[in-house]
């Protein structure tokens, strides 16, 4: 289901004061380009259990400059991993990266995950891949993945930025 506000209360619901939630590695010190749209599965009491985020962002690569949909925020409650909440939201946040204009997704996570991601047809960008962060231009430091939302489109070889914080 789509969520029209994330806020600070159901952020901690989801957390559920879980350290190091989003693995504990160098993507908890980043800061994050805030989502502009968000789709989660809830409870009976409409407390979250799962959440996916995406926006609409500017890369460049090489010489092109194009918007994708940056999907991020994919989290699962602890309590309820290993049950298929994470496809439930990565399905319906792309149902709506469809719908957004771009013909590219693109996202970054933790090593181990681009096996689930793969699943939903992301592929690997093997360039670097840098963005902005308080202290200025970083190399991302976590695999940076794409998935065609259109049916003929492609990723453009050479390095990528995201011309503004990582999503």
């Amino acid at each position: 289901m789509e969520l029209h506000e994330v806020g600070p209360q159901q952020w901690d619901a989801l957390i559920a004061g879980e350290q190091q939630s989003w693995g504990g590695g160098p993507e908890e010190q980043l800061v994050w380009a805030r989502k502009q749209r968000h789709v989660g599965v809830l409870d009976g009491e409409g407390v979250p259990l799962a959440l996916a985020g995406a926006l609409v962002a500017d890369v460049a690569v090489g010489e092109r400059r194009f918007a994708v949909v940056g999907i991020g925020s994919v989290i699962v409650t602890r309590a309820m991993r290993r049950r298929g909440l994470a496809r439930v939201v990565i399905e319906a946040i792309l149902a709506i990266a469809r719908q957004l204009g771009p013909e590219r997704a693109m996202l970054f996570c933790r090593t181990e995950l681009t096996e689930l991601y793969a699943r939903f047809d992301f592929r690997p960008i093997a360039a670097a891949v840098t963005a902005e962060q308080p202290s200025g231009r970083i190399a991302m430091p976590m695999e940076a993945m794409w998935a065609p939302l259109a049916a003929r489109a492609t990723w453009p070889a050479g390095e990528v930025a995201v011309l503004g914080e990582p999503f």
